[in-house]
């Protein structure tokens, strides 16, 4: 699957348009449960989204930064030593996430890039890989999406903000 192109990616940014409108309006918010913030004049590409999670019948609470970084391709100019003459967007965005996931019984923390990120458990340092899929309430979370057996948590869509 390629995020930027994905369901996912088509949802985030629109949050993220929605959330940046309302930041640069102050009109009011975007997202289930939340607002996003007024005070922010120039916009944002940074937003923070909230999750509850069922970890198995525990429930953990999920916080997401989230920014987007447009790509772009460099032009150059003629010659041996040619000079960089301009910068082109090409209308793809690469989603960096950092967070944690907290619960009654467990805390980690995570960074990715796009639908992947990597977690770290502070109680016991281990480490692993969750892949995000996007549901209509929100994300599924899938642990260990390439083996050994992957489980999906299920993670609701309870609040977001411009950053």
């Amino acid at each position: 699957m390629n995020f930027p192109s994905s369901r996912l990616f088509r949802v985030v940014s629109t949050l993220l348009v929605c959330l940046t409108f309302a930041a640069c309006t102050g009109k009011g918010g975007s997202g289930a449960g939340g607002g996003a913030g007024a005070g922010n004049p120039n916009g944002t590409n940074r937003a923070r989204f909230t999750f509850a999670v069922d970890l198995q019948g525990v429930t953990g609470q999920l916080v997401m930064d989230l920014e987007a970084i447009g790509n772009s391709g460099i032009t150059w100019g003629p010659g041996v030593n040619p000079q960089i003459t301009g910068v082109i967007g090409t209308g793809t965005y690469t989603i960096y996430t950092a967070g944690e996931l907290t619960s009654p019984t467990a805390h980690y923390v995570f960074t990715g890039e796009n639908q992947f990120a990597d977690f770290t458990d502070l109680t016991t340092s281990e480490r692993f890989r969750v892949q995000w899929i996007e549901t209509q309430r929100g994300l599924i979370m899938v642990v260990n999406p390439f083996g050994p057996g992957p489980v999906s948590y299920e993670c609701v869509l309870t609040g977001s903000q411009a950053r």
